[in-house]
């Protein structure tokens, strides 16, 4: 599914509504601390809509794991270089994708910092969902590899001594980095691109 439908995506029947607001209260608090009756009112069904659906409360994180964490809705999501033909544009797009994010955490009203939601709800799944590791371990190499293409289109990449894959993993580090310090800002904000790396361009062949 394109990365725009995800942060418009019209809720079409009960089941995906009930994933949605589990979605939501579960990127907040602990799965053992959210309530059926919490579940009833952000959803306003009934025990017996939700369990029409699903067995119980942990199958529902499961799904909601399965359907929302692996989404461009998660911060950690790998965003393709399409169009990105250097690190900074890259960097940009990135950045681009999290205004997405904080601008769908404002419209849901969920309150928490995206990256403390996310960093919480990972924590989660590791508990709960036997293949997440397998599957989040996937997920980071494929961010790995899209900052190692991003820093293959590079010209200043290409025209150092820099490896592209060294180029890459400098800059994602950096950015990832800066996942971990927002977490104690109210709101996610851009991340400020690291201007200084840029002299280990300088090194010519």
């Amino acid at each position: 599914m394109a990365e725009t439908d995800w942060f418009n995506k019209p809720v079409e029947n009960s089941r995906e509504l009930i994933l949605k607001e589990a979605f939501k209260l579960f990127l907040q608090r602990n799965v053992e601390k959210v309530t059926v009756p919490e579940l009833e009112r952000v959803t306003k069904l009934q025990r017996g809509a939700i369990f029409y659906h699903f067995k119980d409360k942990e199958t529902i994180f499961k799904e909601v794991i399965a359907k929302y964490f692996f989404s461009p809705l998660n911060i950690f999501f790998p965003v393709i270089p399409d169009e990105a033909y250097s690190l900074q544009e890259y960097w940009n797009k990135k950045n681009e994708h999290l205004v997405k994010i904080q601008s769908w955490f404002d419209q849901e009203e969920i309150l928490i910092n995206p990256c403390s939601a996310f960093f919480h709800i990972a924590g989660q799944a590791n508990l709960y969902v036997l293949d997440f590791k397998e599957r989040m371990l996937a997920f980071i190499a494929c961010d790995k590899k899209y900052w190692k293409l991003a820093a293959q289109m590079d010209k200043k990449v290409q025209n150092s001594k820099m490896d592209s894959l060294v180029c890459g993993f400098l800059f994602r580090s950096i950015y990832v980095e800066q996942y971990h310090t927002t977490c104690y800002y109210e709101k996610l904000h851009t991340f400020e691109y690291p201007y200084f790396l840029e002299s280990i361009f300088a090194i010519k062949n």
